[in-house]
Parts: C-alpha cells; sequence; structure tokens
C-alpha cells in the first residue's frame, strides 16, 4: 500500500488564477483531481491521483509558475504506478477574508 504524498505549497499569484495553473498543471501531467476544498480566499486543498513518475514534472511545472512548493518528505519518484497526493495551496495576500452570505433555510 503506497502513501499518500503531501504536498505544501504557497503563492502570490491570484487565486483564480493560480487554481486554473495547478488544474492545468495536474491534468498536463497525465494526473487526474479528485476532491477540491477552498477555504475562504486564504487555502485551497486539491486531492489528486498522478503517475509516480509524474511527480516530480508537476512539482517542476509549478514552481516555474510561480508556486513555491516545499520538498517531499518522503521520495517523490517512482515508477508509473498511480499515487494519491495532496497539495495544500496558501495564497499569500492581504485581502480580507472572502465571506459568502449563506441563504436561509426556509421553513
Amino acid at each position: 500500500m503506497t502513501s499518500i504524498l503531501m504536498l505544501t505549497a504557497a503563492t502570490r499569484r491570484e487565486r483564480n488564477d493560480a487554481t486554473s495553473f495547478v488544474f492545468d498543471a495536474i491534468n498536463a501531467c497525465g494526473g487526474w483531481i479528485e476532491d477540491v476544498h477552498m477555504y475562504s480566499n486564504k487555502m485551497t486543498t486539491v486531492r489528486l491521483a498522478l503517475p509516480g513518475t509524474a511527480i516530480e514534472d508537476l512539482i517542476g511545472s509549478l514552481i516555474d509558475g510561480g508556486i513555491a512548493v516545499d520538498p517531499p518528505e518522503a521520495p517523490a519518484s517512482g515508477d508509473d504506478r498511480e499515487r494519491r497526493v495532496t497539495l495544500q495551496l496558501t495564497f499569500l495576500h492581504d485581502e480580507p477574508d472572502l465571506m459568502r452570505d449563506i441563504p436561509a433555510i426556509p421553513g
């Protein structure tokens, strides 16, 4: 059983632009997105699957795109078997929290 590779990253890129860039980079490396959680405008967590041999390519692509990625604690490269990866992306900015109105539930 392979463990989940956890990647931590940060960027000053605009949130929507950075998120689209990450999604495109994952797809370009032969991976696919399984789940996304957005926490206000401060952080996004992406759960993805990726061929083991494409992990270093993804990290390099993110770095080239202005997203600083901390080196993984576990070895990132491997064989072509599918690897589960989580990417925690923090947005560095001075904007206030993104507030959304939650509609009242009738009844």
